[in-house]
């Protein structure tokens, strides 16, 4: 066969040049192997980017939403405190319109006593 051994018998140059062709021959062995796993990786990589644009346009999306969610959940709190605010002013004003009306009826009865006592007074000066 042809090895380097057997070149060397030969010529010292015929074994370096048949340590070449076999180097050679094992290198396109592998070629062979390398280069359509080579192709799919680059396929792989090249969906691999296109899938990671897809995902960073994604987050982007997302964190759009998370920043508009948080942006109407400080409204709503707001909104909340606002509610609470306004029925505390109605339980006061409620508070205040019943306390205005006992004044008013406690008052109406008085208007007839000073009423009276302006009469009363009116005919003390006239007399």
């Amino acid at each position: 066969g042809f090895t380097p051994e057997n070149a060397k018998r030969a010529s010292p140059a015929a074994e370096g040049l048949c340590k070449w062709v076999h180097a050679m021959s094992s290198y396109d062995k592998v070629a062979k192997v390398v280069a359509p796993k080579k192709a799919k990786l680059a396929e792989a990589e090249a969906s691999y980017q296109e899938v990671m644009v897809g995902l960073t346009a994604k987050q982007a999306e997302l964190q759009s939403l998370l920043d508009k969610l948080a942006s109407m959940e400080a409204e709503l709190k707001g909104q909340q405190r606002k509610k609470e605010q306004l029925e505390s002013d109605i339980e006061l004003c409620s508070v205040k319109l019943e306390r205005a009306g006992k004044l008013i009826g406690g008052l109406g009865g008085e208007k007839a006593r000073w009423e009276e006592t302006a009469r009363e007074l009116a005919k003390a000066q006239v007399g």
